[in-house]
């Protein structure tokens, strides 16, 4: 099993407190709306590995990198 430290990375841009995803229009914004209360930073700098990817994928998770490279 991996540890946290492969899904994680020190290197990011600005921070966001989401006390009520739900009803956030930063947490719809940042599609953080279904996600748990809590600190999320809005720019990670880095992606994860193909292999973590990969395993995402094959456990039905859908990896959305956050280091502005994905426009949707």
């Amino acid at each position: 099993m991996p540890s946290a430290d492969q899904y994680t990375s020190a290197s990011y841009a600005g921070l966001a407190a989401i006390m009520n995803p739900q009803k956030s229009w930063v947490a719809k914004w940042q599609r953080n709306d279904k996600f748990v209360t809590g600190m999320y930073a809005l720019r990670v700098m880095g992606r994860l590995s193909a292999d973590l990817q990969d395993q995402m994928m094959d456990e039905g998770i859908k990896y959305r990198p956050r280091d502005g490279s994905v426009q949707d």
